[in-house]
């Protein structure tokens, strides 16, 4: 998978300091220990970026293992981890190819992952290491963008600026959705500033895809998974509507 996250791992943490990574680490937590077929020990992190999930789980208690294909993230993740003293591991690679040699309780794969995986292909393989990393009866949990939702609301453009410290950084996102490829792509302008001083301006293109019930069904039991649960994101119990841009997938590896 191509790395997409070129420049942005240097403003990542600072841009997603308000995201609740604490609650999110609760309801994965939740959702695992429903549906899972004995309790949940470990987890395999795909995408685990900074480890904005990853370090949440690790003090929880969980054996964790994050991977990703960014070294400048992983690198973070690593330097968080320690800061924290919090056990985690983070492992560079592709998450549509990488073995780890052993299994998993539990296979996260949050803020819109499999999203990233704009192909049928890429998908399949990223599902085939989900299942070859999870033990009989142990679960996947991710989320991606809701098709009736994209499809209702719409993407438009957004702005979003953010003060540390004396650094300013300011994100412009214009978006472009390709209705038949069920993709929207986005491209970012990130600017940091350094007081006046401008640090760095960069741009990077991002391609999400979007998905629909039925889709996320067959695509899960083709690769030998059985779904369980589609719900709002942090909102379980309650039905996903068109009005629930990003939504929540369980599915379980039969024991």
């Amino acid at each position: 998978m191509t790395n997409v996250f070129g420049g942005y791992a240097r403003v990542y943490d600072w841009l997603y300091e308000d995201k609740d990574y604490q609650s999110e680490a609760d309801f994965v937590l939740s959702l695992a220990n429903v549906y899972a077929s004995q309790p949940v020990k470990s987890v395999l992190d795909l995408g685990c970026g900074t480890g904005g999930h990853a370090l949440p789980l690790a003090e929880r208690g969980m054996e964790v293992t994050g991977v990703d294909c960014s070294p400048a993230m992983l690198e973070l993740g690593r330097t968080k981890a320690e800061y924290a003293g919090c056990r985690a591991e983070f492992v560079e690679g592709d998450i549509q190819s990488v073995r780890l040699g052993r299994q998993f309780s539990l296979a996260i794969a949050m803020f819109a992952v499999m999203g990233y995986q704009t192909t049928n292909a890429a998908l399949q393989a990223t599902l085939a290491t989900v299942r070859e990393h999870l033990v009989p009866g142990g679960v996947f949990i991710f989320d991606v963008w809701f098709g009736p939702a994209v499809l209702s609301q719409r993407p438009a453009p957004r702005f979003k600026e953010v003060q540390h410290g004396s650094h300013r950084i300011m994100r412009f996102s214009q978006p472009d959705l390709d209705l038949l490829s069920q993709i929207v792509t986005v491209e970012f302008r990130i600017m940091e500033f350094a007081g006046a001083r401008l640090e760095c301006d960069f741009h990077e293109t991002h391609q999400m895809r979007f998905f629909f019930p039925q889709e996320l069904k067959m695509l899960l039991m083709a690769a030998g998974l059985e779904f369980e649960l589609l719900c709002p994101f942090m909102e379980h119990g309650r039905e996903t509507t068109e009005r629930d841009w990003s939504t929540t997938v369980v599915a379980r590896l039969q024991p």
